[in-house]
């Protein structure tokens, strides 16, 4: 706890309320205020079983993965004061399912997960992407890459050095089908490109290009990180927004 004789002192993560305990984990030492320190207490309740259920799951016990996760919910849910928590069990119980190969299952699982809402395009990717495979899994390739193009459309200028994770799914997805990328992706490739201040590789297809640009960009910094680097001398720039 923060002593009373010293100053307030806001947040670190929020910047609006005031800080009230320390907070350290891995990289992390921070003072946070008291909603924050409940977010990170429940990330870290997921994070810290996600490889034991992620066992179950690929081992013939994903019920037991699924009793986990509930136990989870159950002994945290009253720390989800941002909804937080209510979507990443969702979206594990998703996951789980697929590693399963309970692909039906899963679909109707990853339905929760639009019903709660993202908190931005990568979370939408995210969802597009693990609906996807699942419609894969199960034959249903033109649905499957209906379904990630869709939530791929969803784009934001602030989240764009992540996109080309998310090439390689649009590739494969549209080879399942035998055709080429859709040119209409060309300008979300472009854009990563000027993003981390690189040429376009030019390549047989729209497809390999977006690849090689992925695979290019991989451990480069984004501009904000370049941006933060500038700003504060060097650095990694991991704490750039």
């Amino acid at each position: 706890m923060q002593d009373p004789g010293e100053p307030s002192q806001t947040c670190s993560v929020c910047k609006k309320h005031p800080a009230m305990q320390r907070y350290t984990r891995g990289k992390m030492d921070e003072m946070l205020c008291a909603s924050c320190l409940d977010r990170m207490a429940v990330q870290d309740a997921i994070e810290d079983k996600f490889i034991y259920m992620y066992e179950l799951a690929t081992s013939e016990r994903s019920d037991q993965a699924l009793d986990c996760l509930n136990a989870i919910w159950e002994a945290n849910r009253h720390r989800d004061h941002t909804g937080w928590l209510a979507r990443s069990v969702a979206s594990t119980r998703a996951f789980i399912l697929h590693q399963a190969g309970r692909y039906t299952e899963a679909l109707q699982a990853s339905e929760a997960v639009a019903q709660l809402g993202f908190e931005n395009v990568t979370a939408r990717w995210a969802y597009g992407d693990a609906r996807a495979r699942n419609l894969r899994a199960l034959g249903r390739h033109r649905e499957a890459l209906e379904t990630f193009e869709e939530a791929f459309s969803h784009q934001d200028s602030m989240y764009v050095s992540s996109a080309p994770y998310y090439f390689d799914t649009l590739v494969e997805l549209s080879k399942n089908l035998g055709q080429p990328v859709h040119e209409k992706w060309r300008s979300v490739a472009e854009a990563v490109a000027e993003e981390f201040a690189v040429e376009m590789p030019v390549r047989n297809s729209l497809g390999e290009s977006m690849r090689a640009l992925a695979e290019m960009t991989r451990d480069m910094p984004s501009k904000a990180q370049r941006e933060w680097q500038a700003t504060h001398g060097g650095g990694t720039g991991e704490d750039a927004p």
